[in-house]
């Protein structure tokens, strides 16, 4: 990872002397794009029941303030991203034809079921609610593909009018009992999609977030701290995340993770940990999340890194 995050600086250190460079792509040519947000809607179900009879999903569609004009859309839809307990993905559209924002949207399960093919919903199962959209130039831009993952998961430090920030996805999880005492340890293992893995001291804390970082409809006292420390990205880092007890989504905010990193002659500034989404899995004991890095001007990188708690 040291290694990395060394040709990371470099690159950008590189990025920032060739101003004066030709772009290898056509910039007059670029296709604007629209960033759309979705969430649920606060007092709807947050958790996906196994029982497609019942359930109230509600999810809201908004523009973050910073996206400006948007008059280039056409229209937007919602995509239904599903993984199985064997994590399996599959997905569709399931709601079109949306014009305006903000907008609230009934989820029909039953309908959603209906066109992803699929007859039950087992404990482990999980649906991701993502924004898709249509221009006016009838370029189609899908919130998720099997070979991308999730789009703009980068805007997530955005704001919404109302405050709230960006998200790029609704979860909804069937999920197991949570074994809150499970969630700790002196050496918990950790694996990022790049490769790197080692372990981390996980402790539980009563401390709560900045208010900002509570989404609207949370209970604080809902909130249970685990407090990560050790080696995870540039060495002797810590950061805290928080697991709402309510509907196990997690709060990851933008927190100083290593503070007076220095990095040769470019100085010494604490580095931040920024733009974090991630989801817990009660089934397997995972916490899983993406987080990107933040040091003065200047980015280390990211990556999404899962860690394994005892079942």
């Amino acid at each position: 990872m040291k290694i990395i995050k060394i040709f990371a600086m470099i690159a950008l250190g590189a990025l920032f002397c060739g101003c004066d460079q030709k772009l290898p792509y056509d910039l007059e040519g670029t296709e604007h794009g629209v960033v759309i947000s979705i969430s649920k809607v606060p007092g709807s179900d947050g958790i996906l029941s196994t029982d497609m009879n019942s359930g109230n999903y509600k999810v809201k569609l908004d523009v973050p303030v910073y996206q400006g004009d948007y008059s280039m859309l056409e229209d937007a839809q919602i995509m239904a991203v599903y993984t199985d307990g064997n994590k399996k993905k599959k997905s569709a559209i399931v709601v079109d034809g949306i014009k305006s924002f903000p907008t609230e949207v009934d989820i029909d399960i039953k309908a959603v079921a209906a066109k992803l093919g699929i007859n039950s919903i087992e404990v482990g199962d999980r649906i991701e609610y993502t924004p898709c959209y249509t221009l006016k130039s009838g370029t189609q831009v899908n919130g998720w593909s099997k070979l991308g993952g999730f789009n703009n998961t980068s805007f997530t430090s955005w704001k919404l009018e109302d405050g709230s920030s960006f998200s790029y996805r609704a979860s909804y999880t069937a999920f197991a009992p949570l074994q809150l005492d499970k969630f700790q340890g002196d050496d918990i293992p950790f694996s990022m999609d790049g490769g790197d893995e080692g372990s981390m001291k996980v402790s539980q804390v009563n401390n709560k977030p900045e208010a900002k970082w509570i989404p609207a409809g949370a209970n604080v006292e809902d909130l249970v701290g685990l407090k990560f420390e050790g080696d995870f990205w540039f060495g002797g880092d810590s950061f805290t995340i928080w697991i709402n007890k309510a509907d196990y989504s997690l709060i990851i905010p933008d927190q100083v993770m290593c503070p007076g990193f220095t990095y040769g002659s470019y100085g010494t500034f604490d580095a931040y940990m920024v733009s974090c989404d991630g989801e817990i899995d009660t089934l397997y004991n995972t916490i899983e999340f993406t987080f990107g890095t933040k040091w003065d001007k200047y980015s280390f990188g990211g990556d999404t890194v899962i860690f394994e708690f005892p079942r």
